[in-house]
């Protein structure tokens, strides 16, 4: 008679972050997990609330030590997040029980699928690229398939299609400042850096006050309103700078201030310090833009009206969500900008829910 009557899943060898992945996800659907490895590992012990020792899948006493535990939990599935022990345990399974399910696909296997789905977004978006970059040298496809791999590593709502477009402007990108305003985790800011640098447009700098008073969306419906109340802005601060720890970049700077306050700074034309502390100088003419702070039609308005007082002849505004679910901020600005400044304006589009704007020379 088995302790455990209720059937369970086994995950062997517990001991990566895979591992816990799967027990997160398990427990959130009511699913039974029980784990299990040949090494100690206090994090999953303490995640598992029990991991139970086996040996070695080289040792002798393997096969009556799995087996018995097997039955002792009640064990239907067998999830092997390890690619040596996943071949193992095909072959092991089939032989020794056949009734047991081997779910998932090996780990390494998982990677080359990943891979191949990554360079079919790139191959995908590539001629999008390319478009945007109307004729001047764009990036390649395996730059494109980099940039989207690491722009999904970190939590963001820009979509493969504004980014895509973000690419492709860069190639006729005038040199100058880079500046975004509103970073949250700095998916769109890892990718505006690896561009300005591959371009040599200049220097980033990000502004984001990541904090609450600023963040509040009082054009939209309450439910969005209240949306903000369970962020935690320090850690989005601290996520941001981990975020852009690989890219040990000299050539950008963060302003932790409401947008109208990191303009002052930035128009007084002095250094501001990189997240290393070294100096970063700029020009005080900006070259791209990404405006995405707060998307209030007021709030919108102001950043416009003091951030593209610098933007050179032939720069480029990406105005974010200019279609937006939530709100019209950034489209009534957008459509006034259109209207009033059409004879300054080469070109126009909307990708990925953003406007992008080209000054004329």
């Amino acid at each position: 008679m088995p302790a455990h009557t209720e059937a369970a899943t086994l995950v062997f060898p517990a001991v990566n972050a895979a591992a816990l992945d799967y027990l997160k996800a398990a427990r959130n659907r009511g699913e039974r997990v029980v784990c299990a490895a040949s090494v100690a590992n206090d994090e999953v012990a303490a995640a598992a609330g029990e991991l139970h020792r086996l040996p070695s899948i080289h040792d002798a006493d393997f096969a009556v030590r799995f087996l018995a535990l097997a039955d002792a939990q009640s064990v239907v599935r067998v999830l092997c997040p390890v690619s040596t022990v996943y071949a193992f345990m095909t072959r092991f399974l089939a032989q020794r029980r056949p009734e047991l399910q081997l779910i998932g696909e090996s780990p390494v296997q998982q990677q080359i699928a990943a891979h191949r789905a990554l360079m079919a977004r790139a191959q995908r978006l590539l001629p999008l690229v390319e478009r945007c970059a109307d004729g001047a040298p764009s990036l390649s496809l395996r730059e494109v398939a980099g940039v989207l791999r690491q722009a999904s590593l970190i939590y963001g709502e820009s979509n493969d299609e504004k980014l895509a477009a973000m690419m492709g402007i860069f190639a006729r990108a005038q040199q100058g400042d880079v500046v975004e305003i509103g970073s949250l985790m700095g998916r769109s800011a890892v990718v505006l850096l690896y561009l300005a640098w591959r371009h040599r447009i200049g220097p980033l700098l990000t502004v984001d006050p990541w904090a609450a008073a600023e963040c509040v969306q009082r054009d939209s419906p309450a439910a969005l309103q209240s949306v903000t109340d369970e962020w935690d802005y320090e850690v989005l601060s601290e996520g941001f700078m981990l975020n852009l720890v690989p890219c040990c970049a000299d050539d950008h700077a963060h302003l932790r201030l409401p947008s109208e306050a990191g303009f002052a700074v930035y128009a007084g034309g002095e250094p501001i310090r990189s997240p290393l502390g070294h100096p970063v100088a700029y020009s005080g003419t900006i070259a791209v833009i990404h405006i995405d702070g707060n998307h209030d039609y007021a709030a919108v308005k102001k950043d416009c009206d003091l951030w593209l007082t610098r933007l050179v002849p032939g720069g480029w505004l990406i105005l974010d969500d200019y279609v937006w679910a939530h709100g019209d901020g950034p489209q009534r600005v957008g459509d006034a900008l259109l209207r009033d400044q059409a004879g300054r304006i080469e070109c126009a589009f909307c990708c990925g829910k953003a406007l992008f704007v080209k000054l004329r020379h």
